[in-house]
């Protein structure tokens, strides 16, 4: 979410509610202002300041990608996807999950579930993966051309997920489905008392067994 000067030039930083907005490699970024008065909220005649419109939605974009990666990140908990992850020095996790998914996301959650990354790395992700559904079991395929270094077939292969009433709730079906060579498998999703017609988001990654590797998710939805 770019926030516009009048001339349409983008603005870089602004200061609201003692909080320091600011892009950073195309990202928005926050930090607490050390101004005391900007601490405050006011502006250097005394006057409250109020965020405009597309301020406001900035925001609620960021806060929205605090709470995901906050969900997200307690259902991965001993799956080092993002620890793995390539990115630039000194980047944490948390920022890598960020700067991957923003574009995924707006105020109200995920929004664009094609463009999520439920996971990324290096192994090769599953090839013309296909999914059928019976109410919450689902059935998924794919092949599996030949064993190599970064297409192993003892790969292990997760499932994340989303229902789709809930775009805020990224899932990790618990559990290994099935391993790389086997080309299919089957799973129930839990049942959380949604109606068994509900849209589910899924994203399908394998994993090395140590753990020490990932795929790129790849997504169906049922």
């Amino acid at each position: 979410m770019e926030v516009l000067l009048p001339d349409g030039e983008r603005r870089k930083k602004w200061k609201m509610d003692g909080i320091t907005y600011y892009f950073k490699a195309g990202k928005l970024c926050q930090c607490k202002s050390r101004n005391p008065r900007l601490r405050e909220g006011r502006k250097k005649d005394g006057r409250k300041l109020v965020k405009t419109s597309a301020q406001e939605k900035s925001i609620a974009v960021f806060r929205m990608m605090v709470y995901l990666k906050r969900y997200y990140f307690q259902q991965i908990t001993g799956i080092p996807v993002w620890d793995m992850a390539p990115g630039v020095a000194g980047q944490t996790r948390l920022t890598k999950f960020h700067h991957a998914n923003a574009e995924a996301c707006d105020e109200r959650g995920v929004a664009n579930y094609p463009a999520f990354r439920f996971s990324v790395g290096p192994l090769f992700r599953p090839v013309n993966a296909r999914a059928d559904r019976q109410g919450w079991v689902i059935s998924v395929v794919w092949e599996n051309r030949e064993d190599r270094e970064l297409s192993r077939a003892s790969d292990w292969l997760r499932v994340g997920y989303f229902y789709d009433s809930y775009p805020t709730s990224p899932r990790l079906f618990p559990g290994v489905v099935a391993r790389r060579e086997e080309c299919r498998a089957e799973f129930t999703i839990p049942d959380s008392g949604l109606a068994s017609t509900e849209t589910l988001h899924l994203y399908l990654f394998f994993s090395r067994q140590d753990k020490v590797a990932f795929s790129e998710s790849t997504y169906l939805r049922v």
